[in-house]
């Protein structure tokens, strides 16, 4: 019995790791874009908005896909979506 149960568990593939992966380089480049937003210039805020969007849709595959949490991965699509949306908006000049 617990054998079936070690197999419902385990969701980890190569696809998944690639997900994983995605959200790691992502989430670098989320710092890299916060610090020059920081110390350089605000100029760099839109662009980081739109990869903090981007990072949290890839960490609501990743809750649904390995973690299997429902009710926080579509709070972070719908955040993640928004603030796209927002950052688009602002690089337009609409904001």
């Amino acid at each position: 019995m617990d054998k079936d149960k070690n197999k419902k568990i385990s969701k980890i593939n190569e696809f998944n790791i690639l997900g994983i992966n995605i959200q790691i380089i992502v989430t670098i480049v989320v710092v890299v874009f916060a610090i020059l937003s920081l110390f350089v210039s605000d100029n760099f805020l839109p662009i980081l908005e739109l990869f903090i969007g981007l990072d949290l849709m890839i960490m609501a595959y990743n809750n649904k896909k390995i973690y299997q949490r429902g009710k926080v991965t579509y709070i972070y699509l719908i955040v993640g979506i928004l603030l796209i949306v927002y950052a688009i908006l602002s690089l337009v000049g609409v904001f």
